[in-house]
């Protein structure tokens, strides 16, 4: 995997690439909150030679910071498409865990002629259809919950709540 970056204005993004055939189908993994490129290591071990392969440290996370907060999901899913362009990258396969998937949603819903498939993860549809109004009501109300939880607290939580093994 070679690491590389993307500049944007906020930041630099960093994301690591495998191209076997840039027209040739590509697996994008894109963690969620709280993890970094790492959460697919051993998925990219196993596809690496087989398919193209990139994964990203999303905006503000790991190697992809310091990056100012002043973006929303569809930026990152513009971001993603510039990574892909620059790539040369024409069939993308998104692998979304978590946030990850609600880029990969947004992405989706932004460049739906380019995508050529979709995975989600721990992920939630983004469309209002598809919520209640107790779950818009939360969801609203969430950043000042993240905003004030203690980073490495939320780091261990969210690795804690849903890791199986050591290794996890």
């Amino acid at each position: 995997m070679n690491e590389k970056t993307y500049s944007t204005p906020l930041g630099k993004i960093h994301y690591w690439v495998h191209l076997i055939s840039p027209d040739g189908v590509t697996l994008v993994f894109l963690p969620g909150l709280t993890a970094d490129h790492r959460l697919f290591e051993k998925q990219i071990v196993y596809f690496e030679g087989k398919y193209n392969v990139l994964v990203w440290d999303a905006p503000g996370h790991a190697a992809s910071w310091p990056f100012a907060f002043a973006f929303d999901l569809m930026d990152k899913a513009r971001w993603l498409d510039g990574i892909l362009e620059q790539e040369g990258i024409t069939k993308p396969v998104i692998v979304g865990q978590s946030m990850g998937g609600y880029v990969g949603q947004a992405y989706a819903q932004t460049y739906h002629e380019k995508l050529k498939g979709f995975v989600s993860i721990d992920s939630a549809p983004l469309q209002r259809k598809y919520m209640t109004k107790p779950e818009l009501w939360l969801l609203k109300r969430m950043e000042p919950v993240y905003r004030y939880y203690p980073w490495k607290a939320l780091l261990k939580s969210g690795t804690k709540g849903v890791a199986l093994s050591e290794y996890g």
